[in-house]
């Protein structure tokens, strides 16, 4: 008796019939003077972002999407050499924002210190006050 597969049949059958179209896709790039990414590749193989978002949770294919990210990134950061970078800037602070993004830090302690507060409260007023009357 056969074994019935629940859910959709895998686009994919093995890592390298992946890695395959992602090197079709870089080197199409590469011909037509394009940047590779991520929606570019979807549309291309014809697949959804969330199928593609699935496939890079699956073990066996993490590493051939990983390669495929790195090289696409690799691109982009090359570009940032150009005259006018802020397009890659954008891409890469977006498409790969856990390693790029701004930092914004706030010194809150002023060197390391504890800033004093010169608030003065109705109470401290009314004490002084009424010292001074005296």
């Amino acid at each position: 008796m056969k074994k019935r597969t629940v859910g959709q049949p895998k686009l994919f059958e093995t890592a390298k019939q992946l890695q395959d179209l992602m090197i079709a896709y870089l080197e199409k790039c590469e011909e037509n003077e394009q940047m590779p990414n991520r929606a570019g590749f979807c549309t291309d193989i014809k697949i959804s972002r969330d199928s593609y978002y699935e496939y890079r949770k699956k073990a066996e294919y993490s590493d051939t999407i990983k390669t495929f990210e790195q090289a696409t990134e690799n691109k982009w950061v090359q570009r940032l050499n150009s005259n006018s970078p802020t397009g890659a800037i954008f891409y890469l602070k977006n498409a790969f924002r856990e390693d790029y993004k701004d930092k914004h830090e706030t010194d809150i302690t002023s060197g390391g210190k504890v800033i004093q507060s010169n608030v003065i409260t109705f109470t401290d007023f009314k004490n002084e006050t009424d010292s001074d009357s005296k």
